[in-house]
């Protein structure tokens, strides 16, 4: 009896902690992710913010550019764009996964709180019936004293 209540309480506790390390890896992972979106975001920002520089500070002697000056300018800003908008959704899908990781962080980090009462009323069960099987011992003893002396009596 005794083995299975610590077997069980091992087992209530070590399950929410490796789930928790887990948690914690793909955390680290997703943090990891998101600060090289981040840094490409910069860098994609700053060549924009370069083009955009360049493209005002062209002479414009003739009062507009060659068409295919604009042309070269409008796709080079819209792949910008595309990029930057890939690498918002891709950072709006990190900040989801990061929130899930959170919440399960949060129901393992609750799982283990129930783990360790339940290990607590486990614990003082146990003790409970600790002392009363004490309790009971020391009452057989008396008992058997009790026998051996009635038994000393009737052989005299």
């Amino acid at each position: 009896m005794k083995q299975v209540v610590i077997f069980t309480c091992t087992i209530a506790l070590v399950f929410p902690l490796a789930l928790a390390g887990c948690c914690r890896v793909e955390m680290a992972n997703l943090q990891e992710e998101l600060k090289q979106a981040r840094v490409e975001r910069d860098d994609l920002r700053a060549k924009l913010q370069t083009a955009m520089k360049t493209t005002r500070s062209q002479p414009q002697s003739t009062g507009h550019f060659a068409a295919g000056q604009v042309t070269e300018l409008s796709s080079s800003v819209s792949e910008f764009q595309k990029q930057i908008d890939a690498f918002v959704s891709f950072r709006e899908e990190l900040q989801k996964r990061e929130d899930e990781l959170a919440r399960l962080r949060q129901a393992a980090l609750e799982e283990a709180k129930t783990a360790q009462e339940r290990m607590d009323q486990l614990g003082d069960k146990l003790q409970a019936e600790t002392e009363r099987v004490l309790a009971l011992q020391g009452q057989l003893k008396e008992a058997q004293s009790a026998i051996v002396e009635l038994q000393d009596k009737l052989k005299e």
